[in-house]
């Protein structure tokens, strides 16, 4: 059976800064917590015959006081697979045109998290060019 609407978003990345939760003793039903993510894409130049990388940083609420409690201890670096829903959050902002000023409608974008499972790191693969052999590094 086909659902006629769907707001999923699955992300798998690392973290680039430790999860910004509240205190213990800060921990409401209404509390949450706050990670950002980077996810790496990119795409191939043929015309220089080289990888152009693109990082994408996705901000992600982690609601209630379960995921507060989960996230307390991740820090950047961390590997972890997120699935949420994308959500928009619309904000009046002031802006001053000719010494006058305007409210104009902004638009943030953030994933709010229904899952989120740590990872092992991945191995990286390093192909120092020297030898015919690869050498696996650690990250």
């Amino acid at each position: 059976m086909m659902t006629l609407f769907s707001n999923s978003v699955l992300l798998r990345g690392f973290l680039g800064r430790n999860a910004e939760a509240p205190p213990l003793q800060g921990i409401t039903k209404d509390a949450f917590a706050v990670l950002l993510l980077a996810t790496v894409s990119g795409r191939w130049d043929l015309g220089n015959n080289e990888w152009i990388p693109r990082t994408d940083w996705h901000r992600i609420i982690c609601p209630g006081p379960f995921f507060c409690g989960m996230v307390r201890g991740m820090r950047r670096g961390d590997y972890l697979e997120v699935e949420g829903e994308l959500r928009a959050l619309e904000q009046d902002r002031g802006v001053v045109v000719a010494g006058e000023r305007f409210s104009v409608k902004h638009s943030t974008y953030a994933v709010h998290a229904v899952r989120i499972q740590p990872l092992d790191r991945p191995e990286a693969l390093v192909d120092y060019g020297d030898s015919d052999d690869n050498t696996e590094v650690q990250p």
